[in-house]
């Protein structure tokens, strides 16, 4: 069996005031840190890195502890790009919108590992896509939900506070806060999408940025390629779990369909597979049950379209399924999780 690889990371600037919004929100900030196996110390250096599994269980615990389902929502909205460091200076010093945008795609990285961030024209309109691309991740809804509204922060320094994207578009199932979503963004949400995307005309792009300073660009550009450069690498195994995972939302989570998307051919995939000492299948279980534990977690989402989602015709077939990986029913489960104190 292959070495275990090093866990994907991102730097503690993403985090900046989520202590501050846990408490006005309700809750304990320092339960809910223990709880995502993370110390206030951890969060002190913007620069320190951290578990990428662990950020996105602050959130998703944070969420849970203080009721507040769009917690990261809320968090991007009030989040500012300078928090970022120099990522962020270099996004405000470019000199118009679709560079500070091309930047970020580019120096990404420096920020956060194993992420996928591209701009991209998408049926007549641009759009900034972002998606996780280690499928152990599971719990990303809270993630997906800050990550682009933050981006919609960079969107309105350039293009005013009153700017709607066309449409957003996210991976995750409906939530029941999605018109909360929808009001923020001021757009039309879509759900179930192969990535979480914001889609905006092609114009915007030549958009000066306020207080440019292209003198700044040569020097951040340097020191955040030398940043990205020491960001993790992609893991295999992780880049097999994140396709099975998009395939369940299009019904293509096939081993052809995911060798395809991998560029791989079904023999090459399984040899590639073998090598590491993993079984195509048993991925393709081991994300149906993370997915599962993860909706059936949540109220307000039934569990007939999280059957759907997964691949089964029949909610009784996947309410059988569920029991045998839980040893309880999508019901019992997601009672037990509501009477559980997350924190």
């Amino acid at each position: 069996m292959m070495p275990q690889p090093a866990a994907p990371r991102i730097a503690a600037a993403a985090a900046s005031g989520v202590t501050k919004l846990i408490g006005k929100c309700g809750g304990d900030a320092e339960r809910v840190m223990k709880a995502a196996h993370l110390q206030p110390a951890d969060l002190a250096d913007p620069s320190r890195r951290l578990a990428l599994h662990h950020y996105c269980d602050l959130f998703e615990i944070a969420a849970r502890h203080t009721g507040a389902g769009d917690f990261g929502l809320r968090f991007g909205l009030q989040y500012r790009t300078e928090e970022m460091g120099p990522l962020g200076a270099l996004i405000l010093a470019s000199p118009d919108l679709g560079t500070a945008l091309r930047n970020l795609c580019l120096y990404f990285p420096a920020l956060q590992d194993h992420s996928c961030l591209r701009l991209r024209e998408d049926a007549g309109l641009m759009a900034l896509e972002y998606q996780i691309t280690d499928g152990r991740i599971a719990q990303r809804r809270q993630d997906a939900e800050l990550t682009l509204a933050i981006f919609a922060g960079i969107f309105r320094r350039c293009l005013g506070p009153g700017w709607a994207p066309a449409e957003v578009q996210f991976e995750h199932l409906r939530p029941p806060e999605a018109m909360a979503a929808e009001s923020a963004f001021g757009a039309p949400v879509y759900y179930s999408a192969p990535r979480n995307a914001l889609l905006f005309p092609r114009a915007a792009l030549r958009t000066p940025m306020p207080g440019a300073n292209i003198a700044r660009l040569p020097v951040l550009q340097t020191a955040l390629g030398e940043m990205a450069a020491a960001a993790g690498p992609e893991d295999f195994i992780g880049r097999v779990l994140s396709q099975i995972r998009a395939g369940f939302a299009r019904g293509e989570a096939g081993i052809d369909d995911v060798a395809a998307r991998l560029g791989l051919s079904r023999t090459g995939l399984y040899r590639r597979l073998a090598r590491e000492g993993e079984d195509f299948s048993k991925l393709t279980r081991r994300v149906r049950c993370d997915l599962a534990k993860f909706y059936a977690a949540q109220p307000g989402i039934s569990f007939t379209e999280v059957a759907l989602l997964l691949g089964y015709s029949e909610l009784s077939a996947f309410s059988r399924a569920f029991t045998r990986w839980t040893g309880q029913s999508p019901a019992r489960y997601r009672q037990a999780c509501r009477h559980h104190h997350p924190a």
